[in-house]
C-alpha cells in the first residue's frame, strides 16, 4: 500500500473496517486512527474486534496497536461475522 493509499484510510477513521496483514491475517474492528510520522512510518490504532485470525490479548489503553506498514487491505466491513466465520 502507497503512503496516499494508506493517508487516504483516514476517512475509515471511527467505522467499521475489516483488514488483511502481509501474513494473510484479517480481522473485524472499529478503526480509531491512521497516523504516519514525519520519518513515514504508518500506525494504526482500532478496537472493537468482532472477527480476527489475529491473537489478541485484553485490549488496554483504549485499543490495539499494529504497525501500519503490515495493513495491506483496509475496507468498510460490510458483511456480517457470521459470513466470515464461514469462509
Amino acid at each position: 500500500m502507497t503512503l496516499e493509499e494508506f493517508n487516504a484510510l483516514k476517512s475509515l477513521e471511527d467505522r467499521r473496517v475489516r483488514m488483511t496483514f502481509a501474513d494473510g491475517q484479517e480481522l473485524v474492528a472499529r478503526l480509531i486512527s491512521i497516523t504516519i510520522d514525519m520519518d513515514e512510518s504508518r500506525h494504526v490504532i482500532y478496537d472493537k474486534v468482532e472477527w480476527s485470525t489475529v491473537p489478541h490479548a485484553e485490549v488496554s489503553a483504549g485499543g490495539y496497536y499494529t504497525p501500519g506498514e503490515e495493513v495491506i487491505s483496509c475496507v468498510l466491513a460490510s458483511e456480517s461475522v457470521k459470513d466470515l466465520s464461514r469462509a
